[in-house]
């Protein structure tokens, strides 16, 4: 049975057209620009210089670049950009940077899964491993049984709660940064500049943010006070000359340099803030693909009663079949312990061939499992006689049955 996937690529085409657009634009920007020499006339942001350069034709321009902070006089090669943004001087470094750190995620992405696509096509189908389609012998999919469908939906409740909880850390972190940029422009357009030494500094060390102590006079006297750098921390040293910003009629608000002002509190709280995103969005985005994948096998698929032998691989349910066929849980699964004196235990399993979801009693847990390897019976049995096995083994109706009937209806009448 192919996957929904496996016939329709097109995400990973559209991944691997933005990575390859993406670094097309940055090469454009290279190829079509021009080497020059420019000199630095001044310092306007932290990593960039005013610089004065000329062009082939003997033209004299001035701009940005970005540089490592050149005193003024200084001099250093830079890459002129060309089509379609002409006349922007700048590092080759940056050129790399950006079309690596931009163009080559979607273009690992898109590519990784079309060659994992590729792969598949080419693997050798197992049907004996599947069970029959629901349309066959008159047996209803595994998901109209009232006790799967009621599990199916408890697990994609889990796993809605997951992302919507990334979706709010994600939402949260950009509250906390949009409150740090508005802190830091508040400031900045009442401030005050005076020039101040650092008594300590704390470098950044996640969770706990740099900062450092700075001392400085204001109103005629000389006050010393703890500023939040964040990561800005590890570019100074204790005894080092800063420019101080402060806010003449509220001296704890304050910052120094090019660092950006902002409460305390959201530097506290903005790095575990984006771990909550980023493993919210993880999970959830994780458990909804695997609960669609599940879905996919439960509606077409019937379940069949099987005997297996549960192990585990660290997290994961390992499920033996009686020939030998392996099943590995796709993450982290949970299945009931047999009994002390049993080597296998009934079950239910639903396969295309590919994937299988076992359950012990036709309700939670679902197993979403993945074929890890046929065993040597299955291989062996197959290649004499080509008889039925896994997932399928002990699948035998005896006769055709109502439609929309299941194997959960049909063990309560016999």
């Amino acid at each position: 049975m192919q996957s929904r996937s496996a016939r329709r690529p097109w995400w990973a085409i559209g991944f691997l057209t933005l990575g390859g657009l993406w670094m097309l634009f940055v090469g454009c920007l290279f190829l079509t620009g021009y080497w020059t020499t420019v000199t630095v006339t001044g310092g306007s942001v932290e990593g960039f210089c005013d610089v004065v350069w000329e062009d082939p034709a003997g033209q004299r321009h001035d701009g940005e670049s970005d540089c490592y902070n050149e005193p003024p006089g200084s001099r250093f090669e830079v890459r002129v950009s060309g089509w379609p943004d002409a006349g922007e001087p700048t590092l080759t470094e940056t050129y790399v940077g950006m079309g690596l750190v931009f163009g080559l995620p979607p273009f690992a992405l898109g590519g990784g899964w079309l060659l994992h696509l590729a792969r598949r096509r080419h693997e050798e189908p197992t049907p004996d491993l599947m069970t029959p389609p629901a349309a066959r012998n008159g047996y209803g999919p595994a998901l109209s049984t009232a006790r799967t469908a009621a599990a199916l939906r408890r697990a994609t409740r889990r796993a809605r709660r997951f992302l919507a909880l990334g979706v709010a850390g994600w939402s949260a972190a950009v509250l906390i940064m949009v409150v740090q940029s508005d802190s830091d422009t508040s400031l900045r357009d009442t401030a005050t500049t005076t020039v101040g030494t650092l008594a300590s500094v704390d470098y950044d060390a996640p969770p706990i943010p740099g900062g450092a102590s700075v001392r400085f006079t204001a109103d005629g006297e000389t006050r010393t006070h703890y500023v939040w750098l964040g990561a800005d921390a590890d570019d100074y040293v204790a005894g080092q000359e800063v420019f101080v910003v402060y806010d003449p009629d509220h001296l704890d608000r304050f910052t120094i340099d090019d660092s950006q002002y902002a409460p305390a509190w959201t530097h506290w709280l903005l790095g575990p803030v984006l771990v909550v995103a980023v493993a919210g969005a993880f999970l959830g985005v994780s458990l909804m693909a695997a609960r669609a994948r599940m879905r996919r096998v439960l509606a077409t698929r019937v379940w069949a009663p099987v005997r297996v032998r549960v192990s585990y691989d660290e997290d994961r349910v390992v499920l033996t079949t009686a020939d030998a066929a392996v099943w590995c849980s796709v993450g982290k699964a949970d299945w009931p312990e047999p009994p002390d004196d049993a080597t296998a235990s009934d079950a239910w399993c639903a396969s295309d061939g590919a994937r299988a979801v076992f359950s012990p009693d036709l309700g939670s847990p679902l197993v979403l499992a993945r074929l890890r390897t046929e065993g040597p019976i299955r291989r062996l049995a197959r290649a004499r006689t080509g008889q039925a096995s896994g997932c399928a083994e002990a699948f035998h109706p005896p006769a055709p049955i109502a439609s929309g009937d299941s194997w959960e209806s049909r063990g309560r009448r016999e």
